[in-house]
């Protein structure tokens, strides 16, 4: 963890060694309606589970050292949570074993030809309208002047306009339980009230938190004026945290349905009616898609394109009236606003939830030949 100490953890990996088990687990991409199948080996000694929220037919529970295999159609374009759920209980998911499952559209470009994240065909009229009007303002407005957002490639977990921040929490006393080669220790005070008896020591974005998550190209979003990135966001801990970002605000693509008495209470729909913010809030197991615009941000006193006379040495200057301006790359913070979640390890700060944003340059920038291919 960031302060040195070491703990056992529990973790997804791919068959025949492609990806290493490691917290978060490897990130699945698979498109829209396609039949999936999952075969998932269980090397514990211990019993475990592995389902997708959301996601009938995709769960399955193996004894240890069984393998099987779920089969289930793709849902909807967007963002899910793989996890260990065995019995109810989140003990195997904040233990580690939880990831992501990326959803590709198979229609998911506008009338003017704009990529977006979701099947355009299976949204309704507000939502097809709020979807297509934000990605078709890209690159063709003053406010957006540089380009189109485009999604990773399928063979990529994540791509210079695409991220995913996993969230979780970590207490030590839980870890403990883990024992290399051995079945997870026995401790009924502990484990039958997992929610009561949680308190969380780490606060983390892909299994780092602190300077670590300020770090790595997964996570840090590094961009030119004008080049939207979508940030894939899901929370696998037991704390509800309160993203905060500087510098732009974000476009919320997605959302929960929070009635309780709606028969969809819980589920993740595309937005009606996207709002720009600058603080999410994510309780557990929710999933959120912001889009990150890259805009001029309003502390810069001109909103005349950043610009980026030589990315090699990544030091340099802009002039703005005469005046000399901040070196860039330009650096905004993300830090979650439910207070604690900063900290880490009983409080260092800021050594939690907390990571940044960079702009590289203006439009004028970016490299000719990424200016070219669009």
């Amino acid at each position: 963890m960031i302060d040195g100490t070491v703990l056992n953890m529990l973790g997804f990996g791919l068959l025949g060694g492609s990806v290493a088990p490691r917290v978060p687990g490897p990130v699945l991409r698979v498109k829209e309606g396609a039949a999936v199948q999952i075969t998932i080996c269980n090397t514990r000694r211990e019993a475990h589970t592995f389902e997708v929220t959301e996601v009938p037919g995709s769960k399955i529970e193996l004894g240890p050292g069984c393998s099987g295999t779920v089969s289930f159609i793709a849902p909807a374009a967007g963002t899910y949570l793989y996890h260990d759920g065995l019995g109810g209980s989140p003990l195997y998911r904040i233990l580690g074993l939880h990831g992501v499952l990326i959803v590709e559209p198979v229609a998911g470009t506008t009338a003017a030809g704009s990529p977006t994240p979701y099947s355009l065909n299976r949204l309704d009229d507000a939502q097809r309208t709020a979807i297509s009007r934000l990605f078709d303002a890209f690159g063709t407005t003053p406010r957006f002047p540089g380009g189109k957002w485009q999604p990773a490639p399928s063979n990529a977990e994540f791509s210079i306009q695409e991220k995913i921040w996993l969230l979780c929490d970590v207490d030590p006393k839980f870890s403990a339980l883990i024992e290399p080669g051995r079945a997870i220790r026995s401790s009924p005070t502990l484990t039958k009230d997992v929610i009561g008896n949680f308190v969380s020591r780490y606060f983390t974005i892909n299994n780092r938190s602190g300077f670590d998550a300020a770090e790595g190209e997964d996570i840090v979003a590094r961009n030119f004026i004008g080049e939207p990135t979508l940030l894939r966001v899901a929370n696998a801990g037991l704390a509800t945290h309160s993203n905060h970002i500087h510098g732009n605000d974000v476009f919320q693509l997605t959302e929960p349905e929070l009635d309780p008495l709606s028969p969809n209470f819980g589920a993740v729909t595309v937005s009606r009616n996207i709002f720009s913010l600058d603080t999410w809030s994510m309780f557990p197991l929710l999933r959120r898609d912001v889009l990150l615009p890259f805009e001029v941000p309003t502390d810069i006193p001109s909103r005349i394109p950043v610009a980026n006379p030589n990315p090699a040495a990544r030091q340099f200057t802009r002039m703005v009236a005469g005046q000399t301006q901040e070196p860039l790359p330009l650096r905004y913070v993300m830090h979650c606003h439910t207070e604690m979640s900063q900290t880490a390890a009983g409080g260092n700060y800021p050594q939690g939830m907390v990571t940044h944003f960079e702009i590289l340059g203006g439009v004028d920038g970016r490299p000719k030949s990424k200016l070219a291919a669009r």
